[in-house]
């Protein structure tokens, strides 16, 4: 009689450690399917960060805003231009307005590009413009689609 009662206790201990790893594994198997849900939703976006970190030019703030529209986030080139100045990346005032600010510059989000432009009375001025690098495009999209904007 123990033998059978010892054995009629371990079968029950194995009955319950079965259901247990069912539940489990049914558990996991939901978990999964959220996951590849999750990664099929992300499938665009971890595209679109792959085509922006392959290219190796900076573009202009417009081009951003156009990329970003093209992204479902509805913003045009003077409301981007706004949001860089409120939220420091870009100067506000005077000569250096629309200019990166050093905290930019040194995130190396953006570049200055100079151009001298001849008058026809012979003056010569320069013009500063402000380009976004592939690490900056990187860095705001992932702002803007990622909620952190």
């Amino acid at each position: 009689p123990d033998l059978v009662i010892g054995l009629a206790t371990q079968l029950k201990a194995e009955r319950q450690r079965v259901e247990t790893l069912t539940q489990d594994v049914a558990m996991l198997g939901a978990k999964t399917l959220d996951q590849e849900k999750e990664l099929e939703a992300a499938a665009p976006k971890v595209l679109f960060a792959d085509s922006v970190s392959a290219s190796e030019s900076s573009i202009l703030v417009r081009e951003l805003a156009i990329i970003l529209k093209q992204n479902g986030i509805e913003i045009g080139q003077q409301r981007l231009f706004e949001w860089l100045r409120n939220n420091g990346y870009l100067c506000v005032r005077g000569e250096s307005h629309n200019l990166p600010t050093q905290r930019a510059m040194e995130l190396k989000l953006f570049e200055i590009k100079k151009t001298s432009i001849t008058q026809p009375d012979g003056t010569v001025f320069v013009t500063s413009t402000t380009k976004v690098t592939t690490k900056g495009q990187q860095y705001f999209v992932n702002q803007f689609l990622y909620g952190r904007a």
